[in-house]
């Protein structure tokens, strides 16, 4: 797969994430996390859109940790 199909298969996933809640979220951000992987090992570069997108669904999973944590 070279770079410009990573790109459009981490463009699906985003689409799909969008849609998505709960593990299947956590899920298709995991396989987002690794495309955008791909891209960058294949000297491609990833578009500021989805590495927006990543961190943020980052952030999203290490906020839901604390959700747990008893104050």
């Amino acid at each position: 797969m070279d770079v410009k199909e990573l790109i459009e298969r981490a463009q699906g996933i985003a689409t799909h994430i969008s849609e998505a809640s709960g593990s299947d979220r956590f899920r298709l951000h995991d396989q987002l996390h690794r495309t955008l992987e791909l891209i960058k090992l294949k000297g491609g570069k990833v578009p500021g859109k989805l590495r927006r997108l990543d961190l943020d669904l980052v952030d999203e999973a290490l906020e839901a940790s604390f959700d747990n944590v008893p104050v």
